[in-house]
């Protein structure tokens, strides 16, 4: 059964933008933590996301999450890696950026008593479009149609390491680097 398509709105600017100054208004405007804003580059597909989100959401649920809220430790999967900081660094608007990405992160609940699988809570599309929409319009942010693409730039950016010209990159090749993020240190 094919997923969903994962609540992610594409954004651009007509000019390089300052990251910090971005990201404080983004933390003073968002409602919670399950908004994030992410670079360029680094969200390529909705399997992808859905299964960052998977593995976050089951850390969270069982309350073995190494980061301290459920963005960070999104963020900290899609980069595959244990570090969070490290995935701020890697995912996160950072200067000079004129494109990149809006993430919704629905709430997880359990699927089975012993907490190894969990499934989206249903949320309402049009209004988190509508939310999404009015944050990158508080922004100053354009929309940009959602079009993922897998981008070779954009997985060096989140930490994969693609060394040699014999090495394709994968929908499959994202998704073990962000399962990666489980062996990691």
């Amino acid at each position: 059964m094919a997923q969903p398509s994962f609540p992610c709105f594409a954004w651009q600017c007509d000019s390089p933008l300052q990251a910090k100054s971005l990201l404080s208004q983004f933390l003073e405007l968002r409602p919670d933590s399950q908004w994030v804003l992410i670079g360029d580059g680094c969200v390529q597909s909705n399997l992808q996301l859905w299964t960052a989100w998977n593995c976050a959401s089951r850390r969270w649920i069982r309350s073995s999450a190494l980061a301290r809220s459920l963005d960070a430790e999104f963020l900290r999967y899609l980069c595959g890696t244990h570090h969070v900081s490290e995935a701020f660094k890697r995912a996160g608007v950072r200067d000079g950026d004129v494109r990149g990405f809006l993430l919704y992160l629905p709430s997880a609940s359990n699927s089975d008593e012993l907490k190894m699988d969990c499934s989206p809570v249903f949320f309402d599309e049009s209004h988190i479009e509508e939310q999404a929409f009015s944050m990158l319009d508080e922004l100053g942010l354009k929309r940009n149609p959602n079009l993922l693409s897998l981008s070779e730039e954009g997985a060096k950016r989140l930490g994969l390491n693609i060394e040699n010209s014999q090495e394709r990159l994968t929908e499959d090749t994202l998704i073990g680097h962000i399962i990666s993020a489980e062996f990691t240190s």
